[in-house]
């Protein structure tokens, strides 16, 4: 039998489990338990079941900037993921998602459609630069870069974490990578610190970023929640 199949209908059982009619209950705890027993499937995997993973390359190199790694902390705290970056060194960056049902492709996706949009205002931004010292223009940028996340990040205000999902993800990455997934590295860049005359270009990146918003799409409800199953 299909392992995904033997869990599914394990999840059928748990959620019968929780009918008012104790008998009915009591007869679908105990095929869950035996079904969980004849195919050695422990409370572990049935948590964690659903959790999934998707990785986008990019042509950021293998230190990503700050603003990159903070959107990829914004996008996964929107969609109840973790976000990591695989560093393949000499070439470039890899953003990883992890997240329940349909969260990490979302997110992956949300992601890769905002970085797209920051990438090119930044460049714009750039462009009309008439500084003639290449560090400046790049310090300039990232503070514009910052100011388009913060706009950006206030939009995400509006949705709600769901603590379980997390925690689920939190134990998947335990299991298979062996450490906790609030330890990533995205930490290890620093923001640019803006300076009084960076003013104009804080508003720059205000104004760049009021087209670009984050939904929570129907999908995100994970096979688990949708039927009603809370382990």
């Amino acid at each position: 039998m299909d392992h995904r199949k033997i869990i599914d209908k394990i999840c059928k059982c748990l959620r019968l489990s929780e009918s008012c009619n104790p008998n009915e209950a009591a007869a679908a705890l105990r095929q869950a338990h035996r079904l969980m027993q004849k195919y050695h499937i422990s409370e572990h995997q049935i948590r964690t079941a659903y959790v999934g993973e998707k990785a986008l390359e990019s042509e950021l190199a293998a230190s990503p900037p700050f603003w990159a790694l903070a959107l990829v902390k914004l996008v996964a705290d929107a969609f109840d993921c973790r976000g990591y970056v695989d560093r393949h060194y000499g070439t470039h960056s890899e953003f990883r998602f992890i997240g329940v049902g349909a969260s990490a492709e979302v997110a992956t996706y949300s992601f890769s459609v905002l970085l797209r949009r920051l990438s090119e205002a930044r460049t714009r931004f750039i462009e009309e630069l008439q500084e003639a010292d290449q560090l400046e223009q790049q310090r300039r940028a990232d503070v514009f870069a910052q100011a388009w996340l913060f706009r950006v990040a206030s939009t995400v205000r509006d949705f709600v974490g769901n603590t379980g999902l997390r925690q689920r993800v939190d134990e998947y990455v335990d299991k298979k990578y062996g450490y906790n997934a609030e330890n990533g590295d995205l930490a290890e860049s620093v923001a640019t610190e803006p300076e009084n005359r960076d003013y104009e270009d804080i508003l720059s990146g205000l104004r760049a970023a009021n087209t670009a918003s984050l939904f929570r799409p129907v999908t995100h409800q994970s096979p688990l929640e949708a039927l009603g199953v809370i382990l």
